[in-house]
């Protein structure tokens, strides 16, 4: 299911943050392939948890699934969405929304999961 998407802004603002043009263009950034091509991609085809695990690797940061401080990519999405929604609630819902429209054709069905699981999990109690 592809998403009515302007290529030209963010397609959400706090997971998918770099909009598709400018990872085509390379506009102040330094992405690297293949995950520069899986954002487009995943972007394009509605693939929304797909674009967020090429998102954590578009710069070449994660190596065998960790990032440089040694978290996995989706202990850390995890942390950032818990973070997100005790910050900045009104962006974290429209996210939930956002992401609720992913397609079926998701090859990372995982990460968008750890999305709906913070959204329902109790986080007022959780230091940050």
């Amino acid at each position: 299911m592809a998403l009515n998407i302007n290529e030209s802004r963010a397609p959400e603002t706090l997971f998918l943050d770099i909009s598709v043009q400018r990872v085509l263009a390379g506009t102040g950034l330094d992405p690297v392939e293949p995950w520069a091509t899986s954002y487009v991609n995943a972007v394009r085809d509605g693939r929304l948890g797909d674009a967020i695990w090429a998102r954590y690797h578009i710069f070449g940061n994660v190596v065998d699934g960790r990032l440089e401080d040694g978290s996995t990519v989706l202990d850390s999405l995890e942390e950032e969405a818990v973070r997100y929604k005790k910050l900045a609630s009104e962006e974290w819902a429209a996210a939930v929304a956002f992401y609720k429209q992913t397609s079926r054709a998701e090859t990372h069905p995982e990460v968008i999961e750890v999305i709906l699981r913070v959204d329902k999990k109790d986080v007022s109690q959780i230091k940050i």
